[in-house]
């Protein structure tokens, strides 16, 4: 069978040679020299904007124009219309002394940049040599808004327009643009970010570790993260989206769309991360590094508009834009954030009113809002210590019935029950009025975690609220005035001798201070802030339950009936 297969396969071939031989194919003529050559296919859109772009490119070299205000000091590429830095003025860099904040890495072509989708073809305008009739421009404060436009005019009447918007007290930038001399029907804008904030913290601050991407979808409002470190080659965040941003601790970059335009979706490209060297100039930061991409249809008349928005993680300026863009900032875990964030909201906006209000630092800020935050929390704090008390007065009543009906469970239970009738015993009295504080104090370890307010601000002899004391006062004042507090309660209240009381003494307070070691300073002085503030008060409540202790020894044991 098989030499039957090979000599079939043989004698084919050996007829398609032989024919080929026998009645070869007829030669095309030349064509005439003077006729005119066929007139090809109208070329595609994507097809006629490469063209025109290679014909563009040895134009001038590119010019970087700058926009300077009082807040900020961006740069605009003519090669691409790109951004290509974004410098903020009213925060000193960690990392290199003198300078200010610069969002934009170093060596970065396009931080901001712009490419086209139509159908199968990608116009990369991140090539086209834009032309602008300003070399910089200047916004004074108070002054109007300012555009600056940058245009493209290629071969076959094929080119880009984008504007931006500069507004003199805000860092939000409103960009639209529009392409020409094509059908941009089914086209995409595809606005490119990245590939990273450039590193600008001390090393305590590790912002670089909470670099993330974070969008919002359009009609729902949820939110996605996506951390820059977790990045493995190609995600996708799925739309529509309002916004797409990129963050570290403090700092922000986000592009905005018009609910009319929203962004299809974002996609993350993860590129190789980067060494960057700390202040000290000893050790590294390992910088990730991921190219966002986020796509929103054109307009059927080629034209697109968004907004973008280069500065701090400002609470009130971030509310301001709209679009839960304040959520950016992550002030607890994803489960805490319906109790936290109304709390969070609240805390920033009494620090910051009492800030701009009395015109103090936020040293003397903090101060003042641990002293208000124990006048507010008095009454729960009495109600708890006076619960505590009046149960105390009920433990001898309740010891004699466990000893006398020791051998009867379930009369012991009945009698307790009934003695807890009696004197309105509630063993939760003591504790609920506690634990309402407690998300109030989670909420401000977040704050003082991630708030920019307290970024660089200095007091006394802290220079700077958001990292540890640097001498290690605050944490041992903390340990000291919460030792002093359990010292006072047991020593005034007569419990000295108590076990318990004694561990709590020395166990607390140490426990605290490993908690509040390498915390912020900020947080640290809070925190001891209220325990001063709280000392007053508990001298009182203290004094008061020694006269229970001794009005309860004077009545004697209780009578057996």
């Amino acid at each position: 069978m098989e030499k039957r297969v090979l000599i079939a396969v043989l004698l084919m071939g050996a007829t398609i040679m032989l024919t080929n031989l026998l009645f070869p194919p007829a030669k095309q003529a030349p064509p005439a020299a003077e006729a005119p050559a066929a007139v090809a296919p109208a070329a595609p859109a994507a097809a006629a904007v490469s063209a025109a772009l290679r014909e563009a490119a040895p134009a001038q070299p590119a010019r970087t124009i700058v926009v300077s205000s009082p807040l900020y000091r961006y740069s605009i590429s003519t090669r691409g219309a790109a951004v290509v830095g974004a410098e903020l003025l009213k925060f000193d860099s960690y990392l290199h002394n003198g300078t200010k904040v610069q969002l934009v890495p170093e060596g970065a072509p396009g931080f901001l940049s712009h490419r086209v989708a139509i159908g199968r073809d990608t116009l990369d305008l991140r090539a086209a040599p834009f032309t602008a009739e300003v070399d910089s421009l200047l916004l004074a404060e108070g002054s109007a808004p300012r555009d600056l436009t940058l245009v493209f005019t290629g071969a076959n009447g094929v080119g880009a327009e984008v504007t931006y918007t500069f507004r003199p007290d805000d860092y939000l930038i409103g960009v639209k643009g529009r392409l020409t001399g094509v059908n941009a029907t089914g086209a995409q804008l595809l606005t490119e970010l990245g590939p990273t904030i450039a590193p600008h913290e001390a090393p305590d601050h590790r912002s670089e570790q909470q670099l993330s991407v974070v969008g919002h979808t359009a009609p729902k409002g949820n939110l996605e993260r996506v951390r820059m470190a977790k990045v493995k080659g190609t995600e996708t965040i799925a739309g529509p989206l309002d916004w797409v941003a990129m963050r570290d601790k403090y700092f922000l970059a986000a592009v905005l769309t018009p609910e009319q335009q929203p962004f299809a979706d974002a996609q993350l490209r993860a590129l190789p991360s980067v060494r960057v060297p700390a202040s000290s100039g000893k050790d590294t930061l390992q910088v990730p590094q991921v190219q966002v991409t986020a796509a929103q249809p054109l307009a059927a008349d080629g034209t697109f508009a968004y907004d973008v928005y280069l500065g701090p993680q400002e609470y009130g300026r971030l509310s301001a834009i709209g679009h839960d863009l304040e959520e950016v900032t992550p002030y607890s875990y994803q489960w805490l954030q319906p109790i936290i964030r109304p709390i969070a909201a609240a805390v920033i906006w009494v620090l910051e009113t009492l800030h701009h209000t009395l015109g103090w630092s936020y040293g003397w800020v903090l101060v003042l809002f641990g002293v208000l935050m124990r006048v507010v929390l008095w009454p729960l704090n009495a109600k708890a210590m006076r619960a505590q008390m009046k149960n105390m007065g009920v433990q001898p009543l309740m010891q004699e019935i466990r000893e006398k009906y020791k051998n009867d469970p379930v009369k012991q239970q009945e009698e307790l029950m009934k003695l807890y009738r009696e004197h309105g015993f509630n063993p939760m009295a003591g504790c609920l009025p506690m634990l309402i504080p407690f998300p109030v104090l989670i909420t401000l370890f977040f704050v003082f975690q991630n708030s920019i307010a307290f970024r660089g601000e200095q007091f006394l002899w802290l220079p700077d609220l958001s990292l540890k004391d640097p001498f290690y006062i605050l944490p041992i004042l903390v340990v000291g005035s919460m030792f002093a507090l359990q010292w006072l309660s047991a020593k005034l209240s007569g419990m000295e001798q108590n076990p318990q009381m004694k561990t709590m003494m020395y166990v607390m307070p140490l426990m605290m201070g490993i908690i509040f070691f390498n915390l912020p300073s900020g947080l640290n002085l809070y925190y001891a802030t209220t325990n001063l503030a709280t000392m007053p008060q508990q001298i009182l409540i203290s004094k008061e339950r020694r006269r229970v202790q001794e009005e309860l020894k004077k009545k004697g044991p209780p009578k057996k009936k």
